[in-house]
């Protein structure tokens, strides 16, 4: 991750480092996003009480299909999109009320979200962006472990939404580097314990993304 960053950076420097853009793209875009994905302690109660899985942070991937209002648009300044967005984090650890043990398997989330941002356009290359996003998301814990033994597992299909914010860069009238930050929920997936009993289980999670978006 650290290294794709830097060559985006070491690409995109250039660009950066030249004079105002003064043209404000209209019309349909495309763009890809790349983050860091820190997964919240998901809480839940089954049958034997209380019980927190943590996850380790991980990378997420993002493909957008968008469209950049004219300026002086009667709906605002800033872009609607359709976003498709993959994050997958492995069970670290598992918190009952006998202790914390040890955790394996992945919880994924695959989302599709028609999102909203109003920019804000100052005359600069630096656009400050902030928005919200409304979906579907289907999230899937395959082979949950705790300590070696199977706990559950299963995919279920959840209301899903995010707020975000950032800074648009211009680097060309058409090319854009995206730096922000999302926070990504859903409602409370449900999955099967090995017993066969269903539980619930909260799922949110904390992003910072970095993202190149072209107009056409």
């Amino acid at each position: 991750m650290k290294q794709t960053f830097r060559t985006l950076i070491a690409l995109c420097l250039p660009l950066l480092l030249c004079g105002q853009v003064q043209a404000q793209h209209s019309g349909p875009s495309v763009g890809g996003l790349l983050g860091g994905n820190a997964l919240v302690d998901a809480k839940s109660t089954d049958s034997r009480g209380d019980f927190a899985l943590t996850f380790k942070p991980a990378l997420l991937g993002s493909a957008v299909l968008g469209w950049d209002f004219e300026p002086g648009n009667s709906m605002g300044e800033g872009r609607v999109e359709l976003e498709y967005s993959h994050r997958s984090n492995s069970l670290d650890r598992a918190k009952f009320s006998e202790g914390s043990f040890t955790g394996e398997g992945s919880m994924t989330a695959d989302s599709l979200l028609f999102n909203f941002f109003g920019v804000v356009h100052n005359g600069s290359r630096w656009s400050p962006y902030a928005g919200v996003g409304i979906g579907v998301a289907r999230v899937e814990a395959s082979g949950l472990q705790v300590s070696g033994y199977s706990m559950a597992g299963g995919s279920s299909f959840v209301f899903a939404y995010q707020v975000g914010a950032g800074v648009d860069v211009a680097l060309t009238n058409r090319l854009n580097l995206d730096l922000g930050y999302r926070y990504f929920g859903s409602s409370r997936p449900k999955f099967t314990e090995v017993a066969g009993s269903k539980f619930e289980l909260d799922y949110s999670n904390h992003s910072a993304v970095l993202g190149l978006r072209v107009g056409f």
